[in-house]
């Protein structure tokens, strides 16, 4: 399928391509989150009358995707987990809990933007986390993960 694209979409494209995607994920992705529209004549028209709003509009939110990577980058958090006394987390650390600690420290951050290429943590230690925070924007952070204290 056919598909113009109405922001920029990372390993596919800039805004305003016409790029070739298969049906499921144009239907089921690309266009639910308003990422593309199908290339029809029309759609195209009304893509080049409302293209410098468009641009306007992704400038802003990679501006604020910026300021959001500098005051996260160099970052240090730690988590409490619950561990063995080897080390090993009973459970993880995960994208979910480490999207909350940062909220919780006043950075909001979704979990769809951390990245954890190995895996969720299941060791204690520390560790370098990235976000994606925009298609060009990435931040990195450092999370140390400890055992929690248990009362005796």
């Amino acid at each position: 399928m056919q598909v113009i694209l109405l922001d920029r979409v990372q390993n596919l494209g800039d805004l305003g391509e016409i790029v070739s995607v298969k049906n499921g994920f144009a239907r089921n992705y690309l266009i639910p989150q308003k990422l593309a529209s199908r290339a029809t004549e029309d759609n195209i028209k009304a893509f080049e009358a409302q293209k410098a709003e468009l641009v306007a509009k992704a400038n802003e939110s990679k501006a604020a995707a910026e300021a959001r990577a500098e005051s996260i980058n160099g970052l240090s958090l730690t988590v409490a987990a619950n561990a063995s006394p080897e080390g090993h987390l009973y459970g993880s650390v995960g994208p979910r809990e480490i999207s909350e600690k940062l909220t919780e420290s006043g950075y909001p951050v979704d979990t769809s933007e951390v990245i954890q290429s190995e895996g969720a943590f299941k060791e204690v230690g520390e560790f370098t986390v990235k976000l994606n925070l925009h298609a060009d924007v990435e931040a990195e952070f450092t999370l140390t993960v400890e055992a929690e204290e248990v009362e005796a």
